[in-house]
């Protein structure tokens, strides 16, 4: 990959690639008037995120609830405050991220997330006709990875997501690790992500499993992913 890009560059370029998609927000929404539709989703990294040795993206699923407005700057701003989870209630998923941070040698609230839905239905997972809406909106992450060129991304998507992710990257391959299942975690393979990249359970999932453990001694154990390399 390339130098990482400089913090104002980034956060500039996602709000224009963001402004590029006001019409493909805007149908979501319309199309869905009155669903309690929550979002979109968009990202605002700070500054610490360019500043680690392996800068993360972490890849949900869907928020649990979210800002209702179509506005960019204002959704990029509730990111900001957000804080990656600073600001949230402790929980499985932002816990799991803490130590997923540690384990990769940086500092805690420094990895970038976003989900794969951008939007969410009744602060959870869109269905029907709801669902085939949002998943319109999946590409986007291709865009986003190409301007945060993190060294890690890590899908805590599970394997209910997969069709959509191979539809995101078109002939991504999942590479088994030993000792896990492809279902628990495997690589994902493709010229459009970082040589680290694993897709893995929702770490309510991990967590219920007794997975927790394995999974951030995996990311230990992992040669040291430099930003840039």
């Amino acid at each position: 990959m390339d130098q990482l890009p400089e913090p104002y560059a980034a956060r500039a370029a996602l709000q224009r690639f963001y402004q590029s998609k006001q019409e493909a927000f805007s149908w979501v929404k319309d199309r869905h008037e009155g669903s309690e539709m929550a979002g979109p989703l968009l990202m605002s990294p700070s500054n610490d995120y360019f500043w680690q040795p392996a800068p993360l993206l972490i890849i949900g699923q869907e928020t649990n609830g979210w800002e209702y407005v179509l506005d960019v700057a204002a959704q990029m701003q509730h990111y900001e405050v957000f804080g990656v989870g600073r600001t949230y209630r402790s929980s499985p998923f932002w816990n799991i991220t803490r130590k997923a941070e540690k384990a990769l040698g940086n500092a805690a609230y420094s990895c970038a997330w976003t989900n794969l839905s951008k939007f969410d239905f009744k602060s959870g997972r869109s269905y029907g006709q709801y669902a085939k809406a949002v998943s319109t909106l999946d590409g986007m992450l291709v865009e986003e990875i190409s301007i945060l060129r993190p060294a890690v991304c890590l899908f805590f998507t599970g394997p209910a997501f997969d069709q959509r992710l191979r539809r995101t990257f078109p002939g991504v391959a999942y590479a088994p690790i030993p000792g896990w299942s492809t279902r628990q975690l495997c690589e994902l393979v493709h010229p459009q992500l970082p040589a680290y990249a694993f897709r893995t359970y929702h770490p309510n999932f991990l967590r219920r499993r007794g997975l927790e453990r394995r999974f951030i001694d995996f990311l230990t154990s992992l040669p040291r992913a430099q930003a840039g390399g």
